[in-house]
């Protein structure tokens, strides 16, 4: 005997166990016909009385129209009978008869139900709690939670990250200057520019402060450092802007210029706000410093903090500079401003 055979009185026990859970019941039809020869097994489970002999069996079960007479064998998985009973039908071909073979899978078929509806609920469930969650946090936030990229925490994570500040400069004037569809246009144009490159580079859009934006770096997952991570964006939005000023200028429109501030250490993740609106941000010292280096950046400008320097493979490529900030005083931070950047 080898492993794979089973002992016989274990087969007959299997065998003998299934086929009281499955009820069966049988008609043999004549060979290439539709009419009851014989019938046996538990037709109590499937019909009010046993299929009388000689009936065609089309005429007791629709289901089977047009499948009958069989020229080959076939199986109908989880047939509804009219009082609400599941069955398996196997037709067989047989040389000299044809057989119908009927299996009671009641009980299975409706734990099958039961779980499906479960996993509809749970679909549901989980597309209105994103939806709750995109009103209290966020389109960008939510779906990142709904994909398992962040963890919610409202009492807050302590996290390295990297805070990047960018904003229209001499925007304000510019806003006087037109009225205000001409603003929200030229606002939707740059947003479309600037947000791209922080998505791109493993970034996470804070917020958008009017003409302004703040990204974190350094929560979502991402082969590379937070601070490496954050200067390529800030490159990439200051380029993207720079294309986008070519194409107003060959359309007679004014160009905007922009500034980056970009600072790095330990913040607080967390949620901020009421219950009915609520946010995700990120709060710490390096936050306020990267918003004060996007303050005092200059067209084309992007300033960093000495953490933020000390985290870049070539540091040199920046100057050092010593600024007075609002609320923090002298400061010893670092400059690099790119190149073909104009403003208004």
């Amino acid at each position: 005997m080898t492993d794979e055979t089973l002992p016989l009185p274990l087969y007959q026990h299997i065998a003998t166990h299934t086929i009281q859970q499955l009820e069966p019941a049988w008609l043999q039809l004549e060979k290439g016909s539709e009419r009851i020869i014989q019938t046996g097994g538990a037709w109590q489970h499937y019909c009010q009385k046993v299929p009388p002999t000689g009936q065609q069996a089309t005429g007791l079960f629709d289901i089977l129209f047009g499948m009958l007479p069989m020229s080959e064998s076939f199986e109908l998985p989880q047939v509804q009978l009219q009082d609400g009973k599941y069955t398996d039908i196997l037709a067989l071909c047989d040389i000299n008869d044809d057989w119908l073979l009927f299996c009671d899978v009641t009980q299975n078929t409706l734990q099958l139900q039961q779980y499906q509806q479960i996993s509809n609920d749970f679909i549901l469930l989980k597309a209105q709690m994103q939806q709750t969650l995109h009103r209290y946090v966020g389109h960008e936030v939510s779906e990142r939670i709904a994909q398992g990229e962040m963890q919610l925490d409202a009492a807050g994570e302590r996290k390295t990250i990297a805070t990047l500040f960018v904003d229209i400069r001499s925007f304000t004037p510019f806003n006087e200057r037109h009225d205000a569809q001409m603003v929200m246009q030229t606002l939707n144009d740059y947003m479309n520019a600037m947000l791209p490159p922080i998505l791109q580079h493993h970034g996470m859009v804070d917020k958008i402060m009017g003409d302004g934006v703040m990204a974190v770096f350094g929560v979502l997952p991402s082969e590379n450092h937070c601070c490496l991570d954050a200067l390529h964006a800030a490159k990439q939005i200051i380029q993207a802007i720079y294309t986008l000023n070519q194409h107003r200028l060959s359309s007679g429109l004014e160009q905007l210029g922009i500034g980056v501030g970009i600072a790095s250490g330990e913040a607080v993740l967390g949620i901020l706000g009421s219950h009915e609106r609520r946010t995700f941000t990120a709060v710490g010292r390096h936050v306020n410093l990267a918003a004060r280096l996007e303050s005092n950046a200059r067209v084309g400008e992007i300033l960093i903090d000495e953490a933020m320097h000390q985290a870049l493979a070539q540091p040199d490529a920046f100057t050092p500079v010593t600024l007075t900030l609002k609320g923090i005083g002298q400061t010893n931070i670092f400059s690099q401003t790119q190149p073909c950047i104009h403003g208004i």
